[in-house]
């Protein structure tokens, strides 16, 4: 279902659970899981940060070096240098933005943080960026948006680690016993787990992993006292009722992440691992009420060996990152430019699809190109009954249901601080995503000459087919279901370039009914037939109605009847809906019903409706602030020029990258008069 607000939101992505208690192993209680789409997205979480990037940075950054100092003492190291904007550059950007922008900090991939005065809610701090985007210096700028966390081994617990075996009726588990007896990792190879932080004293984590670093900047989020340091370790990330977030115990969820990918494994103790040998890399980047999208992407290209100014080098950049956070919203410039340049420098990004029983384009970084978005399957093979879903999604894994259908790993039992340690069954995306990671870490250790590309080719190529009535398919939950064992084995025989490369959310031309039925006047003009009569669909997103019923529109419903058209809703939409028809010549003025939904700028450039005759233009609509009506209101074009003729009639819609707007359409029909 498509959103039905033009405003973005902030949602948790990935862990669906309850506290940890005392006792050893804990069966996570069910949560609240948004099932739609409209529910999942009604809440903006404001920010009060942007990202910049200028085209030539150069020119408007001086060196900083009270805070390059600063920086090398808190790391106890040399670091990469740090900069600040010039004096003249502050003003023109505060100028152009409306408001006094304050300077933070100097990012990776030379952006720069600027505070605004306050938080303010996501869709105006959207519109302060496009502000920004205007003055011909500035590459990008984007909201620095809030994301949230989405051989046998003889192991004490891992008879309860359903999520490992082979796949079967009943329990479509990952397949790993027959890849451990390839390979159980390589010392050389580090995964890379951007998250809460880990708690490093866990008995089955404790000598798993190598330095790491908290990239938190706010104070209030870190909770733990200060900023930016080398201690990666979780101090918790619970939050009271008087927080933004509301109130929530500490989840320790970086640390069940980091179990999945890497616990301590045959070594009688608790659970075991994915990778038994290889090492993990905690990044922190998510705290208190979650994280900013500037320091999950610092963390995301300090991973990959990337300099990030003020941190010292990292020593041991990671092959392998996983990322179990997200929140909706669009893929931002600042986030795509991130990712490309990790995968650049030969890291495969593995991301969590999200928690909200909803299209995964609509959440980020998941929706992000190049990156491995990863859905939920219980042990039935079916889709979680939480897991985003969608073209975007490349694969899915193991997430679970809830109790001991969930994924078990490794744990705390502390609600605020931590306290003993000990294992749980967790269900989300979050869970589903680091099966995934690990694995990938596996067909590495055996291939290291294996690209990102090729790493995603194989795990789709090697997936296990979902079962025979499932709720899964290779339209909604990616290839298959990751299978750890044959992966790893086409892995060893893998060399030269991918064998195909990635098709990001594939332009789909769905034909429903030959045009028009052959000519004549228009046909199923108020929509009341559905979407198999009169109408050609084209759509880049085709899990998305284009023609709707009433359950699947915005809350203003059909002008009349119980069908209607809806274009938008999303962001990055290339949608028509086309027929041939005979304009009559005594009814030439094409009448319609429509509504505009939008807070976004107006311009070519931005949200636009189109309707065309014969691929020429006859209406443009922006849709934007100065147009917005909530309302169904009546107008009409004159065709007057064509009456008598035959001619391709064309709705189209195309929307930007952010703010999202939507155009609705009913009841079309021709008539004598304007």
């Amino acid at each position: 279902m498509k959103k039905n607000s033009c405003l973005p939101a902030f949602i948790a992505a990935a862990l669906i659970c309850s506290a940890a208690t005392s006792t050893p192993i804990v069966l996570a209680q069910d949560g609240d899981v948004a099932t739609q789409r409209r529910a999942a997205i009604a809440s903006p979480f404001p920010t009060g940060e942007i990202i910049v990037k200028y085209k030539s940075p150069e020119k408007f950054r001086v060196l900083d070096a009270a805070a390059t100092q600063m920086a090398a003492s808190a790391a106890g190291r040399d670091v990469a240098p740090l900069h600040t904007l010039t004096a003249e550059a502050m003003r023109t950007l505060s100028a152009q933005a409306g408001v006094a922008l304050t300077h933070v900090r100097e990012m990776s991939g030379e952006g720069h943080v600027l505070r605004l005065p306050q938080p303010l809610p996501y869709d105006e701090v959207e519109l302060i960026t496009k502000r920004l985007e205007q003055l011909d210096e500035v590459e990008y700028a984007s909201p620095s948006g809030r994301r949230f966390i989405a051989l046998t081994p003889n192991d004490s617990l891992y008879g309860q680690q359903w999520h490992y075996v082979a796949p079967a009726p009943g329990n479509y588990g990952a397949n790993l016993p027959a890849a451990w007896d390839i390979t159980t990792g390589a010392a050389s190879l580090v995964v890379s787990v951007i998250d809460t932080g880990i708690l490093f004293d866990h008995p089955d984590l404790a000598g798993r992993t190598v330095p790491g670093y908290d990239f938190i900047t706010n104070v209030f989020i870190a909770n733990d006292g200060n900023g930016r340091d080398p201690d990666a370790s979780d101090p918790g990330d619970w939050s009271t009722s008087s927080d933004p977030c509301g109130a929530s115990p500490s989840s320790w969820h970086g640390t069940h992440v980091a179990g999945t990918i890497g616990a301590a494994t045959n070594n009688s103790t608790g659970v075991a691992g994915i990778n038994w040998v290889s090492k993990i890399l905690p990044v922190r980047a998510l705290g208190r009420c979650g994280g900013t999208d500037a320091d999950i992407i610092d963390g995301m290209r300090w991973s990959a060996g990337l300099s990030v100014p003020g941190v010292p080098a990292n020593a041991n950049p990671a092959r392998v990152i996983n990322m179990s956070l997200g929140g909706s919203g669009s893929c931002t410039s600042a986030l795509q430019n991130a990712v490309n340049a990790v995968i650049d420098a030969g890291s495969a990004l593995v991301v969590a699809a999200g928690n909200s029983n909803a299209p995964a384009i609509g959440f980020a970084p998941g929706n992000c190109n190049n990156v491995i978005t990863v859905a939920a399957t219980n042990r039935n093979g079916n889709k979680a009954t939480y897991s985003n879903y969608g073209s975007i999604v490349e694969i899915s894994a193991p997430g679970g249901e809830s109790g001991s259908d969930g994924v078990l790993s490794t744990l705390n039992a502390g609600t605020t601080t931590p306290a003993a340690h000990n294992y749980m069954f967790y269900k989300g995306t979050s869970m589903a995503a680091p099966h995934v990671a690990g694995i990938v870490s596996l067909m590495l250790s055996v291939n290291a000459l294996l690209t990102p590309e090729q790493v995603l080719s194989l795990l789709q190529t090697t997936a296990t087919p979902f079962p025979s009535g499932s709720t899964c398919n290779t339209t909604n939950c990616g290839a298959g279901i990751v299978n750890a064992a044959a992966a790893v084995q086409a892995a060893q025989g893998s060399s030269g370039p991918p064998t195909s490369p990635r098709a990001y959310v594939p332009i789909a031309v769905k034909q429903t009914a030959p045009p028009g039925g052959g000519g004549g006047n228009l046909v199923n003009g108020d929509f009341e037939q559905g979407p198999s009569v009169g109408w050609t669909i084209s759509s880049n997103y085709p899990s998305e109605c284009l023609i709707c019923d009433r359950d699947n529109l915005p809350s203003v419903g059909p002008h009349g009847g119980d069908w209607a058209a809806w274009f938008g809703g999303v962001n990055n939409e290339n949608a028509s809906l086309k027929q041939t028809v005979t304009i009559p010549a005594g009814a030439p003025y094409l009448g319609f019903w429509h509504v505009i939904a939008s807070n976004d700028f107006c311009g070519d450039n931005y949200d636009v409706a189109r309707i065309k005759v014969n691929g020429t233009d006859v209406r443009k609509i922006n849709l934007c602030s100065t147009t917005h009506n909530p309302n169904w209101t009546k107008t009409s074009v004159n065709l007057s020029a064509y009456a008598g003729q035959s001619v391709l009639l064309e709705l189209t819609v195309k929307t930007d990258s952010s703010i999202v707007s939507s155009w609705l359409v009913d009841d079309l029909a021709f008539q004598a008069t304007p």
